[in-house]
C-alpha cells in the first residue's frame, strides 16, 4: 500500500488540479442550497381568509377594500393580534345584494365553507395554496418540511457506508442521478403525497452526494488548506439559497421555481462523470494501480513529476506504520466501530450532539426567515450574506485559534444572539427601533450558527481516521437530521408562544458550545489513517498539538503515532 500523504506532499498541498476539483465538487453545494431552504419560498404561507361571495366580488361591491372584507367577514383573534382566516361570521351570504345589511359581526363563526382566498401579491402559487395546507391541514406543511430531514437521515445512514465501501466518486455519481430525477418529478407533481415523497427522496440522495464530495475535498488537499476549502465548500450552500431567492423573485409559481432550479443543477452530472476517484481512498483500499494512475494524472496537471524515489518513499512510509494499520485496510468498517473503544465513543457522542444542535438551530433560524420583520427576499439575502461572513471569519481564525475554541465561540454567539432577540422582541411591541434590534440579534445568531455548522464539517473529517471518516460524517449527519426533523415542529410552537422557539434554540446552542471544549484539537495534525491512531490521538492530543507547534523537520508526513514517539 502507498502512503498518500507522501504523494500529496510531492503534488503540492494545493495546486491547479486541487483547486479545480474543489471548485467543481463545490458546485453540488450550490444545488444543496437550492433544495434545503426551498420551502422558505415554495411552501410560503400567505395571508388567507374565507371566500365570501358576493362580498369579495368587485362587481357587486366595487368600493370594498380587502381590509373592509376582512373586517366584515372574519373574526379577529386578540391573542395573536390577527384575523383568523380559517373562519368567517356565520351569516347568510346569499342575502348580500350590494348593500351591507346582510353583515352581522355578532354572529357565531363557522369554518370556511366556500374555499379560501389567498393573498397572491408575493407568490401566485405555492405548495400551501395549491394543496390548501392551512387550518386543519396546516400540520401537513410542517410534516412535509420535517420529512425532508428524514430524507437526510436516510441518506446519512445509507451513503456514509456506501462512500467508504465503493468510493467517493461512485457515491456522488449515483446519488446525483437520483436527486436530479426526483427534482424533475417534483416540478410536475400535483399531489401533496407525491410532493412529500419526492422531497424526502431528494434529501436522501443529496446527502449521499454531500458525503462523497466533501470527504473527497478533505482528502485531496494538504493539511494547511483543509480549513480554507472546507469553508469554500460551505460558501456555495449560502450562495445556493441566495440564488434560490433570485429564482423565486423572478418566477412566482412553485412549479416554475423548482423546474428552473433543476435546470441549474444539471451541470453537476457532467462534473460527477469526469472527476476521477479519490486517490487516497484507492490506496487505502489497496487499489494501487488505479491510485497510481490517478496520482500521475493529478501530477501532470500540476506540472510536477512523481519520481521513482517518491514512490519508494511513499511505500516505505507505509511500512513504518504499525502492522495494525496494514490490517485495517483489509477490514470492513461500519459505524459501529465508532463506539467500540471508550475514547472514540466519547468523541463520537460529543460530535453527534454538536451536529444535532447545529442542525436544529441552523434550520430553525433559516426556515423561519419569513417570520422576521421586513421583506422575505431581502431577509433571505441578508441571511446568505451573514452566512458567508461567518465563513470568512472561520477562514481567518480557524487555523489561528483552533477548531474547538472557534466552535465553542460560534455556538455561544448563536445561543446568546437568539436569546437576546427573544428578550428584545418581548418588549418591542410596536417600537420600530426595538423590532429592528431584534432582527439584528437574529442575524448575529445566524452568523454564529452558520460558522459552527461549517466548522463541525471540517472538524469531523479531521477527528476520525480515513477508514472511518465517511462513517463518522454519516453518523454526525444522522444526529443532525434528528435536529432538522424536530426544527419545523419547534418553529410551529410560535403559533402558541411566540418567544419559545428561539429560546429553545438559544439554550441548546449554549449547551453544545460548552461541551465542544471537551473535543480534542486537530489544528496542525496530519489526517489519521486507522482507528488505532485515532484512539491514541484522543488520549494524548495535547502532546500531538505540542508536536505540531514545534514545526520540526519531517513532521509534515508523520502519522500521529510517529509524532507521539518523537515527543
Amino acid at each position: 500500500m502507498v502512503q498518500f500523504e507522501v504523494i500529496l506532499e510531492a503534488l503540492g498541498q494545493i495546486g491547479p488540479v486541487q483547486i479545480l476539483i474543489c471548485v467543481l465538487w463545490s458546485y453540488f453545494n450550490l444545488i444543496a442550497g437550492f433544495n434545503s431552504l426551498a420551502t422558505v419560498f415554495i411552501a410560503y404561507t400567505p395571508d388567507v381568509r374565507c371566500n365570501v361571495p358576493p362580498l369579495d366580488n368587485s362587481t357587486v361591491y366595487p368600493n370594498l377594500t380587502e381590509v373592509d372584507i376582512l373586517n366584515f367577514t372574519t373574526p379577529y383573534d386578540s391573542a395573536s393580534d390577527e384575523y383568523n382566516g380559517c373562519y368567517r361570521y356565520n351569516y347568510d351570504l346569499n342575502t348580500c345584494d350590494g348593500t351591507l345589511s346582510c353583515v352581522n359581526q355578532s354572529a357565531s363563526t363557522v369554518k370556511c365553507d366556500n374555499g379560501y382566498h389567498y393573498d397572491r401579491s408575493i407568490f401566485t402559487e405555492t405548495v400551501v395554496t395549491e394543496f390548501n395546507l392551512i387550518c386543519g391541514d396546516k400540520y401537513l406543511n410542517t410534516v412535509a418540511t420535517s420529512m425532508y430531514y428524514v430524507g437526510f437521515l436516510i441518506g446519512s445512514i445509507v451513503f456514509g457506508n456506501f462512500a467508504d465501501a465503493f468510493g467517493r466518486k461512485l457515491c456522488s455519481l449515483l446519488t446525483c442521478v437520483g436527486f436530479l430525477g426526483c427534482m424533475f418529478g417534483l416540478a410536475f407533481s400535483r399531489s401533496v403525497a407525491l410532493y412529500i415523497v419526492l422531497r424526502t427522496a431528494i434529501a436522501a440522495f443529496s446527502y449521499g452526494t454531500t458525503i462523497g464530495t466533501f470527504v473527497y475535498i478533505m482528502e485531496i488537499v494538504g493539511m494547511k488548506w483543509r480549513t480554507f476549502f472546507g469553508m469554500f465548500y460551505q460558501t456555495f450552500f449560502a450562495l445556493g439559497y441566495m440564488i434560490m431567492g433570485g429564482i423565486a423573485y423572478n418566477w412566482r409559481d412553485w412549479h416554475e421555481i423548482t423546474f428552473v432550479s433543476t435546470l441549474l443543477s444539471l451541470p453537476f452530472l457532467l462534473i460527477a462523470l469526469i472527476i476521477p476517484e479519490s486517490p487516497r481512498w484507492l490506496f487505502i483500499k489497496k487499489k494501487d494501480k488505479q491510485g497510481i494512475k490517478v496520482s500521475k494524472l493529478l501530477a501532470r496537471i500540476n506540472k510536477v513529476e512523481l519520481t521513482d524515489e517518491i514512490w519508494e518513499r511513499a511505500k516505505e512510509a507505509e511500512k513504518q506504520i504499525s502492522t495494525d494499520t496494514s490490517n485495517a485496510t483489509s477490514v470492513k468498517y461500519s459505524s459501529l466501530d465508532l463506539f467500540k473503544t471508550k475514547a472514540t465513543a466519547l468523541v463520537t457522542l460529543n460530535v453527534m450532539f454538536n451536529w444535532l444542535v447545529n442542525s436544529l438551530v441552523y434550520y430553525g433560524v433559516s426556515l423561519n426567515a419569513g417570520a422576521l420583520a421586513g421583506d422575505l427576499f431581502v431577509n433571505n439575502t441578508l441571511n446568505g450574506v451573514m452566512e458567508i461572513a461567518s465563513y470568512i471569519i472561520c477562514i481567518i481564525f480557524m487555523d489561528r485559534i483552533g477548531r474547538r475554541i472557534l466552535l465553542c465561540a460560534s455556538l455561544l454567539v448563536a445561543g446568546l444572539g437568539l436569546l437576546a432577540s427573544v428578550i428584545v422582541n418581548v418588549y418591542a411591541d410596536d417600537n420600530e427601533s426595538l423590532i429592528t434590534l431584534g432582527v439584528v440579534f437574529s442575524f448575529i445568531g445566524k452568523v454564529g450558527i452558520s460558522g459552527s455548522f461549517a466548522i463541525i464539517y471540517n472538524f469531523t473529517s479531521e477527528l476520525f481516521p480515513t477508514v472511518l471518516r465517511s462513517n463518522a460524517v454519516g453518523v454526525g449527519s444522522f444526529a443532525a437530521r434528528i435536529g432538522g426533523i424536530v426544527a419545523p415542529y419547534i418553529i410551529s410552537l410560535q403559533d402558541y408562544v411566540s418567544w419559545l422557539p428561539n429560546t429553545i434554540f438559544g439554550v441548546f446552542g449554549i449547551a453544545a458550545g460548552v461541551l465542544s471544549l471537551f473535543l480534542p484539537e486537530t489544528n496542525g495534525v496530519p489526517m489519521m489513517e486507522t482507528p488505532e491512531e485515532a484512539e491514541e490521538f484522543y488520549k494524548n492530543w495535547k502532546k500531538h498539538k505540542q508536536a505540531s507547534e514545534l514545526d520540526l523537520s519531517g513532521y509534515e508526513n508523520s502519522t500521529c503515532e510517529e509524532m507521539s514517539t518523537k515527543i
